[in-house]
């Protein structure tokens, strides 16, 4: 009789035992993506390297305390450019004379981190690639944005002719570290143009990623195309699903039950691009559609299509349902309340033109609720899209879902709780200024490298109108006042708006409340 008691209190301290390790473990799991590492605090600044490494070695190529990537295209022209208009409208986009959208090319970097990189001497890593000009509105500027993708030992480039009809997109890739970051089969490489200041895309990356899952690693570079100095760029991961970035649950062919990826684009690849979605979202943003970024195109199957177009209809329907408006708390059914609490906050912070229009994404694990994000391209926050953005008013609030999540009173005080909290933190002044003073000195000389290729660019008059920003239509402004004339202007301008748009909505978030008061929401559900 002691023996079974022994063996049974062993057997409960066993069970104790394991579902305490079991919650460990998912705390982990759930914590994936929240880790962030942070190069301006983690990488020594010139200053910093100076001291760890000695004076900046002389040269006759490039030296740099920021990782060099250096790409070889062998003299080809790289597929992707706009083809513009004389009003500035993007008709279609560059392909090769074999009407291949991206070209095979070589790349190098050197990136190990505390010494100074000099692309004159042995490089960290050498391979091949596939690269092509990416973006929408940046494709027409000068300083263009890139993708590339990792090619395998395997895909034998040398033997690859582009004149051959196997496409260059179907060769093998493989997963490879640049800069540090998680390895990948694919890079963006952003090129700061319009944003003068820089480092938006790098500091709102990473303040996101303070808060989001999945937010994409960031790191700032100088790039070198076929010998020629580019500027300064910043390295990204795309939205990948991948071991290493975003860890939804693999699809398998014929799996029943499975996680996606979500784009919502004013421009989409036909053969991704979803049309059976219900019309709610359509309706209230007419020119934006979505497509399937997850699964990838060739586990595209009908029944692949029909249960993702299924699924997240079911999601839109319920919360454009009477029953949602009568529910305060109907919502929790289908979506994470706190990826969509904390995405609004950022979107509306920033004053992102973009949300619910461009670059907006949501996910879904198969074991999981709809996420939105992870967040993507803040080039044109903070009042820098090219039409004057007021700091006194709300963007975000009536964009697409949100119009109804704001319905409801619960997720309403849920947004002004998590504000308060954040404008304590991440999103205090002190802690935005020092963050933007902070990136701007690790960045150093290399934002005088770049500007003696892009300075000519501080001259609106020098500027194609997809590249400036214009001045309000009523005559208020100028396109002198709008378009900065320096880098310490463009980020005085930024730090204003940014101080100024805090303030307002200290003052203001409380009128939210608004939008789920009672009278407001009688019968005003769609169907």
């Amino acid at each position: 009789m002691i023996a079974v008691k022994k063996n049974k209190i062993i057997f409960l301290a066993t069970a104790v035992a394991m579902v305490f390790l079991a919650l460990v473990f998912k705390n982990i799991e759930d914590q994936v993506g929240m880790v962030r590492y942070d190069q301006i605090y983690y990488e020594p600044s010139e200053e910093e390297l100076e001291k760890k490494a000695g004076k900046k070695p002389e040269s006759d190529g490039l030296v740099s305390h920021l990782p060099i990537i250096s790409i070889d295209t062998k003299g080809q022209e790289i597929p992707g450019d706009a083809f513009v208009t004389e009003e500035g409208s993007i008709t279609g986009v560059s392909k090769t004379d074999q009407g291949q959208d991206r070209i095979l090319a070589s790349v190098k970097s050197w990136d190990k981190e505390g010494k100074w990189h000099n692309d004159t001497q042995n490089s960290d890593y050498e391979g091949n690639i596939t690269i092509h000009i990416r973006g929408n509105s940046s494709r027409a500027f000068t300083k263009k944005s890139y993708r590339i993708e990792m090619l395998s030992d395997k895909a034998e480039v040398k033997d690859v002719s582009l004149a051959e009809p196997t496409k260059v997109s179907d060769l093998d890739t493989k997963k490879v570290s640049l800069a540090g970051m998680n390895k990948g089969k694919s890079y963006i490489l952003n090129g700061p143009f319009l944003d003068k200041t820089l480092i938006r895309n790098y500091m709102w990356m990473n303040i996101s990623g303070q808060l989001l899952k999945y937010t994409p690693q960031v790191r700032f570079c100088e790039l070198t195309i076929n010998g020629e100095y580019q500027g300064l760029y910043v390295l990204m991961e795309p939205v990948d699903v991948e071991e290493e970035r975003m860890k939804l649950s693999a699809y398998t062919t014929g799996d029943p039950v499975l996680s996606y990826v979500i784009h919502l684009e004013p421009k989409t690849e036909s053969e991704k691009a979803i049309e059976e979605f219900t019309f709610y979202t359509r309706r209230l943003e007419e020119k934006e559609r979505y497509e399937i970024a997850y699964p990838t195109q060739k586990d595209l199957s009908q029944q692949v299509k029909d249960y993702i177009v299924a699924d997240f209809s079911e999601i839109e329907q319920a919360i454009y349902s009477y029953e949602a408006g009568s529910d305060d708390e109907f919502y929790l059914n289908y979506i994470d309340e706190d990826s969509f609490v904390d995405y609004y906050i950022l979107m509306e912070f920033v004053g992102n033109n973009d949300c619910f229009q461009a670059s907006t994404y949501f996910y879904k694990d198969a074991r999981g609720k709809l996420h939105i994000g992870p967040v993507w391209d803040f080039n044109n926050c903070l009042d820098n899209f090219y039409n004057e953005l007021s700091f006194h008013d709300f963007y975000v609030s009536q964009r697409g879902w949100y119009s109804q999540l704001m319905k409801s009173e619960r997720f309403v005080n849920k947004v002004l709780k998590r504000y308060r909290e954040l404008r304590e933190g991440v999103l205090s002044d002190e802690y935005l200024t020092t963050y933007i003073q902070d990136a701007q000195d690790f960045v150093g000389s290399a934002a005088d490298r770049n500007f003696e290729v892009w300075g000519w660019s501080f001259d609106y008059k020098k500027l194609a109108v997809t590249e400036m920003r214009q001045p309000d239509p009523d005559g208020i402004s100028t396109y002198e006042e709008v378009n900065p004339s320096s880098y310490e202007e463009a980020t005085s301008k930024m730090l204003t708006f940014m101080q100024h748009r805090g303030k307002w909505l200290d003052e203001n978030i409380n009128s939210l409340l608004q939008y789920c008061h009672q009278s407001r929401n009688a019968n005003t559900a769609l169907y």
